[in-house]
């Protein structure tokens, strides 16, 4: 995600993060431009669901999306087992 400078509106990075509640996190920004080098604060929130688990759930496939299924072998943390890939 390429977040702008306020200031200059060159390119910044994400130094830290910090969740603040399970829709919202907060981003401490540093722009990238030597002679401005402002730092900010963002917040990321959800805004809705546009597909709910209950219309169904389904691993990546390895077709579409090659890069989520690189390693087999990958944990998911919510669930502490390999990730399955269709494919």
């Amino acid at each position: 995600m390429l977040i702008r400078c306020p200031s200059c509106l060159c390119k910044s990075r994400i130094a830290a993060s910090e969740q603040l509640s399970n829709e919202t996190r907060r981003t401490y920004n540093q722009c990238l431009n030597f002679n401005c080098g402002v730092t900010f604060t963002q917040l990321t929130s959800l805004e809705k669901i546009i597909r709910s688990p209950s219309q169904g759930s389904h691993p990546p496939d390895s077709t579409k999306q090659p890069e989520l299924c690189l390693n087999p072998n990958q944990m998911d943390l919510l669930v502490g087992e390999p990730m399955p890939c269709i494919g």
